[in-house]
């Protein structure tokens, strides 16, 4: 099964999952600001989703959380950030929710993400070798440009992301 291609959201849908956000948390939708609606008080995201066609319930809690909300920094980590999530991540394994809640500046989502692409200290961060590039051509010619199978076949020591950017 082929993993479904993301597609932006909308003035119009985000309008409906403010709406809909609201409406569970009992608030006015004109006043919902920042994180006035913590996860807690949204019970029914499968809910919110109906209202959404085309958009899961993991879609909708995802772009509450990570975008609306304001809850998350976002743009680049600080040291303190990164010593954090190292920190959590040796205490709770990758369990992201866990470790997010240790961070408490990030999602589960960003702090999966820093930690497969920067901060795994098993990732290969060397120079690529002929052998590898040729591989990696190799790679895409036959599977195309699937960073994740790429990656789980070919490079399992390299992340997604220097993969892709290579």
């Amino acid at each position: 099964m082929a993993p479904r291609t993301p597609k932006k959201w909308t003035a119009g849908e985000d309008d409906i999952l403010r709406k809909e956000v609201a409406a569970q948390c009992k608030i006015d939708a004109n006043f919902i600001f920042l994180s006035l609606a913590s996860e807690g008080e949204v019970r029914d995201w499968c809910q919110i989703a109906g209202k959404l066609p085309g958009r899961t319930n993991k879609d909708c809690r995802k772009r509450w959380h990570n975008t609306m909300a304001g809850e998350f920094r976002k743009g680049q980590w600080t040291k303190t950030e990164d010593e954090q999530l190292l920190n959590a991540v040796g205490k709770h394994g990758q369990r992201w929710t866990v470790v997010a809640t240790a961070v408490s500046t990030r999602s589960a989502e960003q702090c999966a993400k820093r930690w497969q692409q920067s901060l795994n200290p098993d990732l290969d961060r060397s120079e690529w070798t002929g052998d590898e590039d040729q591989k990696l051509m190799q790679a895409v010619g036959v599977i195309g440009r699937q960073w994740t199978q790429i990656q789980r076949m070919h490079f399992p020591e390299r992340s997604k992301n220097a993969i892709k950017n290579r």
